[in-house]
């Protein structure tokens, strides 16, 4: 078992304390109808990506947040809700760069700090509970790695080897691979 898949387990088997059931039961039980109505939930990159940022910034105990770790959070993130709801989170395209999955917008945001933290105070967006669900369990099975951990589990894993660099990574080829 990869490093991936030993995450993916994890993430399966991560028990929500409040309601007493796995994530994967938990994120499940989102409405059928609303899976119906879209393929995705319409939510900007930004948004995701601002919801990070805040989080890791109330985190006692926790790496710098990079745009370069941003960018990977925010792959594992649409991916994940693919898996479990069918729908992509954000609208934004995701790019297969040198250094793994990144959405353009944001890095052209975010670049600016480097590789430093990024150091913005951001509003965080109010997300229904389902979507928080999705954000706080890719935080805690993935933001635990550093952002070179991420580039290097990235680079191992089909959307990004089987994309052309500076191409779309198809929201498709996230379909067949987090489906695993």
């Amino acid at each position: 078992m990869n490093v991936y898949e030993s995450v993916v387990n994890s993430l399966d088997q991560v028990i929500d304390y409040e309601k007493g059931c796995s994530d994967n039961v938990r994120i499940q039980k989102m409405s059928a109808t609303d899976k119906e109505l879209s393929d995705t939930f319409g939510l900007s990159a930004f948004d995701i990506a601002s919801w990070f940022i805040q989080y890791n910034n109330s985190q006692e105990e926790t790496d710098l947040l990079t745009d370069l770790k941003l960018q990977k959070l925010l792959y594992y993130a649409q991916g994940i809700s693919i898996k479990y709801t069918g729908k992509t989170l954000f609208k934004e395209n995701i790019y297969a760069f040198r250094y793994g999955p990144v959405v353009k917008e944001v890095y052209n945001k975010y670049q600016k700090f480097g590789r430093n933290h990024i150091d913005e105070t951001v509003n965080i967006p109010e997300f229904e509970n389902d979507i928080r669900v999705i954000l706080e369990d890719v935080y805690e099975d993935y933001g635990q790695f550093s952002a070179w951990k991420l580039v290097e589990m990235t680079h191992n894993e089909s959307p990004w080897l089987e994309t052309e660099k500076n191409s779309i990574i198809t929201v498709e080829k996230m379909r067949e691979f987090f489906a695993r």
